[in-house]
């Protein structure tokens, strides 16, 4: 088997040097060079591109750091002393659980690609620990300008430290922007997860297609935008509700991604069949299809609020709506197959938690809930096996892991889901709605808002991207190897080495 690896020794090897261009790698090479790839052609070139990734990415995390740690520094306080309550403990186990949901769910659902696992479940890793910290500030940032506390009533009856006692449960925050410090509490911990799933949701667009740095700039970027268009316009302006993220998060995540991946355009098609799957990876991701689906209903209730109504409801309609896309999906996907198709079930059968996560927390009958999540399969499935491979022939947009099918489409639907469900006065319930005559119209304008501020973002952030790293230097793409040290596999020339096998012997 015939072997082609990437260059990757760093200035301290210079005393290595690549194998010859085109030549068959033997057990001499793998004891003469180790487990490092050099391309046929171009490895010095490509060599000095690679140090330059490192540096983008050294620099780029050092100075996230640095201004995390200021700003925390500055403006982030904890609770006063004797704050907690049992409230505070309920909602560390709904951070736990979207916590799962980000790194291993959403990590494990995208290693479907054969040669990329560490890519997906490592960088997801990554995306979440940069955004929660991140969306701690911009997040009571951007609710400061707009005048919104988005962690209204989890501090109710308690005092800030500088002495102000808390406002009442309005929502709205006194004496203009920055007048309280931020307390960093479980609930901001939670809106910092939310942030790092709008991410997530885009990097399913682009995974195997970004470098490392790539990926630091399009979260911090993204984190900001999603922190001012959930606040500032959404919320702040328009008045929109969104309990389980359906506008704020999927249909943000999804065209923000969408934008980002046609600024990138498609991959190579020499590079393209890596991002094929295999049976372990199959199995992996449908694992993370697991964790996902069991923890949804905590995603969608986070911030209802502990014992509420809204509490039970959210957690019945995701329920109902998670087992509807879930049947309809082994349905549909034998309709249009003739067998179960695998990508199907990792990916349409959480549909339903997408479209119903808007009106979750509303008395939208058990029955709808089971039809939304049904309708949602449907588009869902739809999607994957009529409409993605159009989109990419026509558009030339290569969507990697298929979000727009799973995020995209499903959120659109949701949103008008929602849309119909405010304008029907007996699905209320409990809930307050900023504009009792008109809210139908608000969650419109919302997702209208969202789609131009995603998209739009999402073209400027690509074109950015691309400035970064410019395309010609993303010479390896869906490969681990080309960012990680990966072990050999089993049949490699390393290990026949290590076996003593003769020189000459071919692998």
């Amino acid at each position: 088997l015939k072997l082609q690896f990437l260059y990757l020794i760093d200035s301290a090897s210079t005393d290595i040097q690549p194998p010859p261009a085109h030549t068959t790698m033997t057990v001499d090479d793998v004891k003469n060079y180790g487990a490092i790839a050099v391309e046929d052609e171009g490895a010095t070139d490509k060599l000095t591109a690679c140090k330059a990734e490192w540096r983008r990415f050294g620099g780029l995390l050092g100075a996230y750091l640095v201004f995390v740690i200021m700003m925390f520094s500055a403006f982030v306080e904890y609770p006063p002393v004797g704050s907690f309550n049992v409230q505070d403990d309920v909602q560390y186990l709904f951070y736990l659980n979207v916590t799962v949901m980000m790194i291993i769910g959403f990590g494990a659902l995208m290693a479907f690609q054969r040669h990329n696992g560490l890519t997906a479940i490592g960088f997801s890793f990554l995306i979440t620990v940069i955004a929660i910290p991140l969306c701690v500030l911009t997040g009571r940032f951007f609710a400061s300008v707009a005048g919104n506390d988005d962690y209204a009533c989890l501090q109710a009856n308690q005092t800030h430290a500088d002495g102000a006692p808390d406002l009442p449960c309005t929502g709205k925050l006194a004496g203009g922007p920055w007048t309280h410090a931020v307390l960093l509490n479980v609930q901001a911990l939670l809106q910092g997860n939310f942030a790092a799933a709008a991410v997530l949701i885009s990097f399913g667009a682009v995974i195997g297609k970004v470098t490392p740095s790539q990926i630091v700039v399009m979260a911090v970027v993204e984190v900001v935008l999603y922190s001012l268009n959930k606040e500032v316009l959404c919320i702040g302006l328009f008045g929109t509700l969104d309990m389980g993220g359906t506008i704020f998060i999927h249909l943000f995540g999804a065209y923000f991604g969408l934008a980002v991946a046609y600024m990138l355009g498609r991959p190579d098609e020499a590079e393209a069949g890596k991002a094929e799957p295999s049976r372990v990876s199959d199995i992996f991701s449908l694992i993370g299809t697991a964790f996902l689906w069991i923890y949804w209903p905590s995603f969608n209730g986070a911030t209802a609020g502990v014992a509420s109504t809204d509490q039970q409801l959210t957690t019945v309609n995701t329920v109902l709506a998670l087992c509807g896309s879930a049947v309809a999906t082994f349905l549909v996907s034998v309709l249009l197959n003739g067998k179960i198709n695998t990508v199907d079930v990792q990916n349409a059968a959480l549909a339903g938690g997408v479209a119903i996560g808007a009106s979750s927390n509303l008395r939208v009958s058990p029955g709808a809930a089971l039809a939304v999540g049904v309708a949602a399969a449907l588009i869902s499935t739809c999607g994957f096996n009529r409409l993605q491979g159009f989109v990419e022939a026509k558009l030339g947009l290569h969507d990697s892991c298929g979000i727009h099918n799973l995020h995209g489409m499903p959120a659109l639907f949701g949103s008008l889901v929602v849309t119909v469900a405010v304008a029907v006065k007996s699905t209320q319930g409990d809930v307050v709605y900023p504009h009792p005559d008109g809210q139908a119209w608000a969650q419109l304008a919302g997702a209208g808002a969202t789609l131009v501020v995603a998209i739009v973002g999402g073209l400027l952030t690509g074109l950015v991207l691309n400035l970064v790293c410019p395309q010609g230097q993303r010479q390896v793409q869906f490969d681990d190897a080309a960012f990680w040290t990966v072990a050999a596999p089993e049949d490699s020339a390393a290990q026949a080495v290590a076996k003593g096998g003769k020189d000459g012997d071919e692998y």
